[in-house]
């Protein structure tokens, strides 16, 4: 067994088995505040609120996976539905979406990723719009780039030739060429989302599904000025931020290959 697969298997059972046998740290318990690893009942220790480390590190780790992933075949579907629009019809794409998508690229994403959160600060799906907004142009560009290519096959003309309608030949040619594009893209991007969510929450953006506790990056930016008396609690958000990022990006490694 490969070092990375190994990493990968040993950190997504902890998660799942830390999210099955330990509650959702929500709950404040100051008399076992900032207790060492190894205590009683603590494997890891806890924060200033007397919330289990472990269990920190594990539901928050999954509240991440439970984010990225949707919102990062969102953004995929979305850039691929633009992209068919350019294909159908290129003078009013040329006209609409050229500007937009340089505006976009010449943007930070964390910026547009902002704008958005502050404009729809209540609601639910606002994580979800802002990943989008902040990535959708560069995935745009590369599908708008392969379905070029294949627009000028000769498999492409031979059906035009023979009466192929445009839906067909989005379900007979596109779809099928672009399908290791589109895997490339979900796991090329995926860290990458792992770091702007875990920004967000350590700016204070609500990133966590639903009763699970605080995001990654909320643990850091809460427990960082204690670190002389709880390092762990600010060491285990961080190991688990490095190890989706790195999990994902052995996941694309062997996507490409």
């Amino acid at each position: 067994m490969k070092i990375h697969t190994l990493i990968r298997f040993s950190f997504f059972c902890l998660v799942l088995g830390g999210v099955i046998l330990l509650s959702a740290p929500s709950n404040v318990d100051l008399t076992n505040n900032n207790l060492p690893m190894f205590s009683k009942g603590f494997f890891a220790g806890t924060d200033r609120l007397g919330r289990d480390n472990l269990a920190l590190f594990c539901y928050g780790s999954l509240s991440t996976i439970v984010l990225v992933v949707p919102a990062r075949i969102l953004t995929i579907i979305v850039s691929f539905v633009l992209s068919a629009f350019s294909l159908f019809f290129p003078k009013k794409s040329d006209w609409i979406l050229s500007g937009i998508v340089s505006v976009s690229l010449a943007i930070p994403s964390l910026l547009s990723a902002l704008v958005v959160i502050s404009l729809l600060p209540d609601n639910p799906f606002a994580i979800f719009i802002a990943i989008l907004v902040s990535d959708w142009a560069l995935s745009y560009e590369t599908l708008t780039a392969k379905i070029r290519e294949i627009k000028q096959s000769s498999y492409l003309s031979a059906s035009l030739c023979m009466g192929a309608k445009p839906y067909q030949l989005i379900f007979l040619h596109y779809l099928p060429a672009l399908r290791d594009m589109f895997g490339f893209l979900f796991f090329s991007g995926l860290p990458g989302v792992v770091m702007t969510t875990a920004l967000f929450s350590y700016l204070g953006i609500q990133t966590s599904i639903g009763e699970t506790g605080p995001g990654l990056g909320e643990q850091i930016s809460f427990s960082k000025d204690y670190f002389d008396k709880s390092p762990v609690s600010v060491l285990l958000p961080i190991v688990a931020i490095l190890t989706l990022v790195y999990s994902l990006g052995s996941n694309q490694k062997k996507n490409e290959t």
